[in-house]
């Protein structure tokens, strides 16, 4: 029997690049596959362009278009729950954005993955970067940035169960339709697929990775510029210690543990802001222009990730550390 398989693209401003995707998508092997994808125009400033390049692919591809006009703080989670509201869904719903080049065999590559674990429900694949120009630039050149500034996960050849506490790149996932009856949708906050994700873990589901599906993720020219960078590692630090423990949830590692142990969590992130501060001071002594400036701002995001854990604890009543009211429910064994 086919598996239907909706993917959804949020787009905004980029006609261009959405088309790539959408040949990448057309040019895919889908034998016993039925494929559906979902474009939704997230407020382009030319929304007939967007509608334009997703209908020229009418022959090739079932398209269907639609359009949020909501931005709030994050335009793409209105999208998504845009997308989510549609009747007929696939049975697997994937998400990529509109600057990912999927493998001819990607959709092989889910499908195969979702039948080896028939009782998971979130699922990733392998990524990699293509870089501008084809050119790999110098500040690229060690793993120190491809997770948190590019949104790479390569977590090698064998299938992996997602960590406590961590998530899938939000350009390339995809989970089982069933997982909807949950009432689940996305927030609008900047992690949006991050909280989706560990939201679903909370509720029991359970998450995969494998390197069946691939994809490249082209991007911008904008995000080698230092000034970005260095922004994006303040936002990605500040996002990722609210998104975890903000609701408490017991699966999240770094939210049970504060809870737990709410003075030798504070005193762990503590001893990680000095540690990331020595990191810091140390990045002083290279001699490479390029090499201190990736070991400063990798610096930066963990001083900043472990600095506004402690600043989120302190006012939540979950990770106090004297005066809160006894766990009802939480800890009852």
């Amino acid at each position: 029997m086919d598996l239907n398989v909706s993917v959804i693209i949020c787009t905004r401003n980029r006609p261009g690049s959405l088309q790539e995707t959408l040949t990448c998508l057309a040019n895919a092997d889908r034998t016993g596959v039925n494929v559906e994808v979902v474009v939704v125009d997230n407020r382009s400033e030319d929304p007939m362009a967007t509608a334009s390049v997703a209908r020229a692919f009418a022959q090739t591809l079932r398209v269907r278009v639609l359009s949020e006009p909501r931005q709030h703080i994050y335009g793409k989670s209105h999208a998504l729950n845009r997308a989510l509201d549609e009747d007929a869904l696939g049975e697997i719903i994937a998400v990529l954005d509109d600057d990912m080049s999927p493998h001819p065999d990607w959709f092989q590559g889910v499908v195969a993955l979702c039948q080896r674990w028939p009782n998971a429900d979130l699922f990733t694949g392998r990524s990699y970067v293509i870089w501008p120009g084809g050119m790999k630039p110098e500040l690229a050149r060690g793993p120190e940035l491809l997770t948190w500034m590019y949104s790479i996960i390569d977590l090698g050849p064998e299938d992996k169960p997602l960590g406590s506490g961590n998530w899938f790149s939000g350009n390339h996932f995809w989970f089982r339709s069933r997982c909807l009856v949950s009432g689940i949708r996305f927030d609008d906050i900047w992690l949006t697929e991050p909280k989706f994700m560990l939201d679903l873990v909370e509720m029991g589901y359970t998450a995969t990775a494998g390197s069946d599906a691939v994809v490249g993720h082209r991007v911008q020219e904008r995000l080698l510029e230092k000034g970005v960078i260095r922004e994006r590692a303040l936002k990605v630090g500040r996002s990722n210690a609210d998104v975890r423990l903000r609701p408490y949830r017991r699966t999240v590692k770094h939210a049970s543990e504060l809870h737990r142990h709410p003075l030798l969590g504070r005193l762990f992130c503590c001893a990680k802001v000095v540690q990331a501060g020595i990191e810091w001071l140390r990045a002083q002594l290279y001699l490479s222009s390029t090499r201190r400036f990736v070991a400063r701002v990798v610096a930066l995001e963990r001083i900043t990730y472990h600095a506004y854990l402690l600043q989120t604890a302190a006012h939540m009543e979950e990770y106090r550390v004297f005066g809160r009211r006894r766990d009802r429910g939480l800890n009852s064994v």
